[in-house]
Order: structure tokens, then sequence, then C-alpha cells
């Protein structure tokens, strides 16, 4: 028998696994229940909605995604190579999944999608902070006149935007949009 604290556990694994497997929008609570060999009723005790269960995966998720950046090597690199390496990590992270997690989020139904629109907005916060910050750390940076025009804030949000499409579509080279950053950055 499962302890409480395994048998939420073993759900959210199941529930990944699908979700790994063959797409989020797959997910619901009978699957995870039969494949995880638990309770229907055990299952809505620890998530009362498909929706609660989406957005714990959703989290994991982008958990996972953020986690594999190793932020300690940014330190040292300039900003431009930072950005690379986190992109490459992302990359290389989604594409580990069977489908498009970021194409498949977009497919949720509307509820479903607005919880996990929340939880995404948060470590898309923590990204583009740690963004801010890798502009702060690079010296060449600083004193650029295009800090005039925008806030660190405003072309963080930019950068990491272009990114996420770039993802969705699973662009691995980025060289075209490093090139034009590095122009709107140097004027």
């Amino acid at each position: 028998m499962y302890n409480n604290e395994n048998q939420k556990d073993t759900i959210l694994s199941v529930a990944k696994d699908i979700a790994a497997k063959q797409g989020i929008t797959k997910i619901n609570i009978r699957s995870v229940a039969q494949n995880s060999g638990i309770a229907i009723g055990t299952v809505y005790n620890y998530f009362p909605s498909k929706g609660d269960l989406l957005v714990a995966v959703i989290e994991d998720f982008w958990e996972g995604a953020f986690v594999n950046i190793d932020w300690q090597s940014l330190s040292n690199s300039n900003f431009y190579d930072n950005l690379e390496k986190i992109y490459d990590s992302l990359h290389l992270y989604l594409n580990s999944f069977k489908e498009n997690w970021l194409e498949q989020l977009s497919l949720l139904k509307t509820q479903e999608k607005l919880i996990g629109k929340q939880k995404e907005n948060e470590y898309f916060g923590k990204i583009q902070s740690r963004i801010m910050t890798l502009i702060d750390m690079d010296d060449s940076l600083r004193s650029y006149p295009w800090t005039e025009s925008f806030s660190k804030q405003k072309i963080s949000e930019f950068i990491f935007e272009n990114m996420l499409i770039m993802l969705k579509k699973g662009e691995k080279d980025i060289s075209f949009f490093m090139m034009v950053l590095k122009k709107i950055m140097s004027n």
C-alpha cells in the first residue's frame, strides 16, 4: 500500500508519463487512476479536478525546464553567450518530449489554459528576471544607449517571448535572432 505522499507522487508521475508519451491533452483522471493502480476517488483527493492535475504537471514541466539551466556557469560569460546557453538548454529539454509541450499547452481547454497560464507566467517572470540580471552582469551592456529607449524589463520580455516563439517552432539555430538582438542592443 502507498503512503499518502507516495500516492500523490505516483499520481503526478503517471500523469507526467502520459503527458510525455502521448501529450498533455491526453491526461485525464480516469487514465491516471488506471495507470497508477490508485482508485479514482483517491486521485480526486489529491487533485480535485483535471485542471488541478494539469497545473501540477505544467508546474513540474517548467520546473524541469529551468532546473536544467546551469545558472552558475552563466556568471563568467557575456550576455549573448549566456542567452544561447539558456536557449540550448530549453531546446534540449523540450526535445525530450514526444509532443511539443509549448504547442500542447495551447490546446488545453479555456479554464485549464487559464490556470496553466498562471503557473507559466510565474516561471516566465523568473527567467525574465534572470535575463535582466545577465544584462547587469555584462559591463558592455550597462552603458549602451538602448537603455534610454527600452527598460531592462521590456527588453527581457522581448527576448524571452521571441525565444518561446522559436522554441514552439522547434528552431535549433538562433543565430539570426542573436544578430538582430545585438543590433538592437548596440544602437
